[in-house]
């Protein structure tokens, strides 16, 4: 595992461990749209994976694109990070989130691989 995920699920621990907090309501980003960040994000780390930078400059690229996919699906990382809490503590709910993450991306592998063979 290389250090941009290790920090990326360092990062991500911690504030699901500061979200912890059961007395708060948290406005839970919905699952399908949950989906479609997170194929984003894996995405994203994996083409900022491929390039020849140095560690530092890869994390600020994924931050980066980290904001932009926020941006784009209107919600903020504060709600993005409770949400993966919620959703964290809620297995099954993960579980279904996480099965279709992995059908999406092995779909967009195997089209990739297509595209490549042509």
């Amino acid at each position: 595992m290389n250090s941009i995920k290790i920090k990326y699920f360092i990062i991500l621990t911690f504030f699901i461990i500061l979200s912890c907090n059961n007395e708060k309501e948290v406005n839970v980003i919905e699952k399908d749209k949950m989906v479609k960040i997170l194929i984003e994000m894996h995405l994203s780390e994996e083409s900022i994976d491929a390039l020849k930078f140095d560690e530092d400059t890869l994390s600020a690229l994924f931050s980066e694109k980290e904001k932009e996919i926020f941006e784009k699906y209107s919600v903020t990382e504060k709600e993005y990070r409770e949400s993966y809490s919620f959703y964290f503590f809620n297995p099954q709910q993960l579980e279904e989130i996480y099965g279709e993450l992995i059908d999406s991306l092995l779909l967009y592998q195997q089209t990739f691989k297509n595209e490549k063979i042509k």
